[in-house]
């Protein structure tokens, strides 16, 4: 019996809600870390949906090779401008982040347990060299703890459309969420803020909501923003 969600924060429960009406789907999991454990793809894949998995740690790589054998798995991490990078490795690999700052704020309150060198590539390059030719991607989830920003900001949202976007923001401010620099980008590229997961922001294609998505008709962002900022 399948559990009711995998996911950290209930994201998969909001893919699923949002993306009910796709069939067979396609997905590409950004830091994937394992098949199953906060994993915002594992019901995905269970429902049968193909995908592109990426995670930098061997052993989680090793896991997506055994458990999910015909997904496109990729050992990298994501970098906008290196083909390496540092690793910074943490106990239980939830924190694990390529940001060395970062990673120097997080040694105070958990474990350090090494630093590697392993091979990188962009959003970009990720749909380019490993989602196959004429796939429509359905759901893309980016959790990289911490650069997960400066990849959205430049990921081709023009040439690439998901229909559904899951990205980490931590510590937004709310009374000014339209300004982040996430949201901004998202936003002003066609996508609607659907669902905040804790640290989780889900966004819909606009487009893809007209016609297959199930997605209930809300008010704008810049709408709730400015309601929160003058409400008494």
């Amino acid at each position: 019996m399948h559990r009711l969600s995998y996911s950290q924060f209930g994201e998969d429960i909001t893919a699923q809600n949002l993306l009910r009406n796709v069939g067979s789907g396609f997905y590409v999991d950004i830091g994937a870390h394992h098949p199953l454990r906060h994993s915002n793809t594992a019901m995905l894949h269970m429902k049968g949906w193909q995908g592109v998995t990426v995670e930098p740690m061997l052993q989680g790589f090793r896991a997506f090779q055994r458990f999910r054998p015909h997904a496109i798995n990729v050992r990298a991490a994501i970098h906008n401008e290196k083909d390496s990078v540092t690793l910074y490795k943490f106990r239980g690999g939830l924190a694990n982040t390529v940001m060395k700052e970062r990673a120097e704020d997080m040694r105070e309150s958990k474990e350090v347990v090494g630093e590697e060198i392993v091979p990188a590539l962009n959003l970009n390059g990720v749909f380019e060299r490993h989602v196959p030719e004429g796939v429509r991607v359905n759901y893309l989830t980016v959790d990289i703890e911490g650069y997960d920003t400066e990849a959205i900001l430049a990921f081709d949202l023009d040439k690439y459309r998901p229909d559904v976007v899951c990205i980490e923001i931590h510590r937004p401010d709310m009374l000014a969420l339209g300004e982040h620099a996430a949201v901004k980008h998202l936003s002003g590229h066609g996508y609607q803020l659907y669902a905040i997961n804790v640290f989780s922001f889900t966004f819909a294609n606009i487009e893809a909501a007209a016609k297959e998505l199930h997605i209930p008709r809300v008010a704008r962002l810049h709408e709730v923003t400015e309601r929160a900022a003058h409400a008494p």
